[in-house]
């Protein structure tokens, strides 16, 4: 996992932001994360603006696990992707 993510223990989180210089770049992120949350049923909480895009990963357990994990590597790979586009 990036080290970009930050944890937090109250409650048990992930959480990051992604900037952008093109707004479509930013709305082909947010495309391709809702893929990834699609294929593995774990959602994020996603706020964005004209330039950047914040997401928290909430854990359903008391600590994170391999989901919440897998979900942010496949944000990352999202990223990854969308910035080789640029």
């Amino acid at each position: 996992m990036n080290e970009r993510w930050k944890q937090k223990k109250k409650p048990v989180s992930l959480d990051t932001r992604f900037d952008f210089e093109e707004y479509d770049l930013l709305r082909l992120f947010l495309d391709e994360v809702a893929d990834v949350s699609e294929k593995l049923n774990h959602h994020a909480n996603i706020s964005f603006a004209r330039t950047h895009v914040s997401i928290i990963i909430y854990s359903s357990t008391e600590e994170l696990n391999d989901l919440d994990i897998a979900l942010a590597e496949g944000i990352d790979e999202c990223f990854q992707r969308v910035c080789a586009k640029s």
